[in-house]
């Protein structure tokens, strides 16, 4: 076995020690998600009552106008009956009168439910951001651990890849390349010894007849044609 290789399976040793550090660092993902999620519930909660609120004021805005131009119009119906001298034309200023209250009153109750629809809203989007606010507080010491933690694993998956990149140093840039593709594809071993009968490691295929003269000289690696791991051909002990 060369040196090369040797180095590259004791790079693929450091590798595994590395996923599992990382292991325990991705263990605490769903913890982390389930608090983002109860604080995202509580955040939109805030959102659709403030979405609401600002559709409410912007209603009130619109009546608050037509209010006002209805009393306007209502007070030129009543100037006009005042100044009305014949029964007919008083009959039809009635009329307007009575139209333009109906319509005016039919408005001032729509206002008084929307005033209260809008402390309804407000008082709702109040009790919101209180509730964010408690969360956040609620989830500080367990967001405070786990980042304490995860910046503890952090800490060791760099010391890792320094022993790491120690030994890598004697590794080809193209040989190495080719592993580190694999082994991130694979998240697993990348290189696998031949067995007797020439098959895969991994998935048992078997090399082609071509590859295998190269293969017994010890100083080729290959790629499995069924799996697409690195492939090389232990050395066998000799006897004495």
């Amino acid at each position: 076995m060369n040196r090369e290789l040797e180095a590259l399976l004791i790079v693929q040793q450091h590798d595994e020690v590395i996923r599992g550090i990382e292991a325990r660092r991705d263990a605490f993902t769903p913890r982390l998600t389930a608090l983002d999620k109860v604080k995202k519930r509580a955040l939109d909660e805030v959102t659709k009552n403030e979405g609401a609120l600002q559709r409410e004021l912007e209603r009130q805005r619109g009546l608050e106008l037509r209010l006002a131009e209805h009393r306007d119009r209502l007070a030129k119906n009543v100037a006009v009956l005042d100044q009305a001298h014949k029964l007919k034309e008083a009959t039809a200023a009635m009329a307007q009168v009575e139209t333009a209250r109906r319509v005016l009153a039919d408005e001032e109750s729509e206002q008084l439910a929307l005033a209260r629809r809008i402390l309804d809203l407000r008082t709702a989007l109040a009790a919101a951001r209180d509730s964010v606010e408690i969360v956040g507080l609620e989830q500080a010491d367990a967001r405070a651990l786990i980042d304490k933690e995860r910046g503890t694993i952090d800490l060791e998956i760099a010391s890792a890849r320094e022993k790491r990149d120690v030994v890598a140093v004697d590794v080809g840039r193209t040989l190495l390349s080719k592993y580190d593709r694999v082994q991130q594809r694979r998240r697993s071993a990348a290189i696998y010894a031949l067995h007797a009968d020439f098959s895969c490691g991994s998935c048992d295929t078997a090399i082609s007849m071509q590859q295998r003269p190269s293969m017994q000289s010890g100083q080729t690696i290959e790629v499995c044609e069924g799996c697409g791991v690195l492939l090389y051909l232990p050395s066998v002990p000799k006897a004495e």
